[in-house]
């Protein structure tokens, strides 16, 4: 099977994804597709009892998990049994529970890795949060995940990297969304940073991304924005700079986009010249592009030595 390409996956395959059912019942069945280091699966059946234990799974993913059922109470392994409505599913830490679904259901969900989510990372719950209402957003990325594992044709290098960034995006925009609801515990000031920071990951690509762009998104004054951020001893100007730094360095270090150059990768991630993004990568990493490229390629020609011996 080719990388990124969709298939079907049986029971002993889920459990790898910490997904297993218990008793007597029919085995699972699901469809699988990996475009990168996000994980998609779709899966659905009929009255069944499961043991979702993704936090041993993949202990370094958030899980999106989007739930239509008719009623499936769930307990975690010591707590009480309670309803779960279908919904969103918003699990920083991942997912352990055992949940009894008394009818049909469908679970679509997304597994990202929480590094991935840049700077919106920083104001993760430390708990999961179950969302009834489904928005605009949630519906979105729900029917892309399905439009993606119902895709029969091979993805390309590119395709999967574009699939990739778009599922990571829609996440970091429903975490923005979500985590904003809870953030009344959190000073104006803070929680105001926090959607100027969202911004700033989520639009770094783009060369016309500044200060005064980024305060007119979270609808404050570019002064007090860059008051707001002072506190935190930082710029608005430096939090876009470090972002692109970080989107350049992930396509440097991604066999994927070999084929750009220095100057095209400088300017998919937003920055103006090459040398605008070395000197970005010097400040944040204390290296260069090429060099980025020259240690991934020697830790591949490692990986591949003592196999050829």
């Amino acid at each position: 099977m080719s990388p990124g390409s969709a298939r079907e996956v049986g029971s002993a395959e889920l459990l790898s994804h910490g997904i297993g059912a218990l008793g007597d019942r029919p085995p699972l069945r699901a469809v699988e597709r990996t475009p990168g280091p996000v994980i998609l699966l779709s899966l659905h059946g009929g009255p069944t009892e499961l043991a979702i234990d993704t936090v041993a799974a993949h202990p370094d993913h958030a899980v999106f998990a989007f739930v239509d059922t008719v009623r499936s109470p769930s307990t975690t392994r010591t707590g009480p049994w309670a309803a779960l409505e279908s919904g969103l599913v918003v699990a920083s830490p991942g997912i352990a529970r055992r949940v009894r679904c008394e009818g049909a259901w469908r679970i679509t969900a997304a597994y990202v890795p929480r590094a991935a989510l840049g700077a919106v990372g920083a104001a993760l719950p430390s708990t999961s949060g179950v969302f009834p209402r489904r928005r605009p957003l949630d519906r979105a990325m729900q029917a892309f995940i399905e439009q993606i594992l119902a895709a029969e044709d091979q993805a390309t290098a590119i395709e999967r990297y574009a699939i990739e960034r778009l599922i990571i995006e829609m996440s970091d925009a429903i975490l923005l969304d979500r985590v904003g609801e809870a953030s009344s515990r959190r000073s104006p000031r803070a929680a105001l940073r926090d959607r100027a920071v969202a911004v700033i990951t989520q639009r770094c690509g783009d060369p016309g991304l500044n200060p005064a762009l980024v305060a007119r998104e979270v609808q404050t004054s570019l002064r007090q924005l860059q008051l707001v951020f002072a506190e935190a001893g930082k710029s608005v100007a430096g939090e876009i700079r470090h972002q692109r730094a970080q989107l350049a360095r992930s396509l440097l270090i991604d066999s994927r986009f070999d084929v750009l150059s220095i100057e095209q990768i400088s300017q998919r991630a937003g920055f103006h010249s090459p040398m605008s993004l070395r000197r970005a990568l010097d400040d944040d990493y204390g290296t260069t592009p090429r060099a980025l490229r020259a240690h991934r390629s020697a830790d591949r020609d490692a990986e591949r030595e003592p196999a050829g011996r």
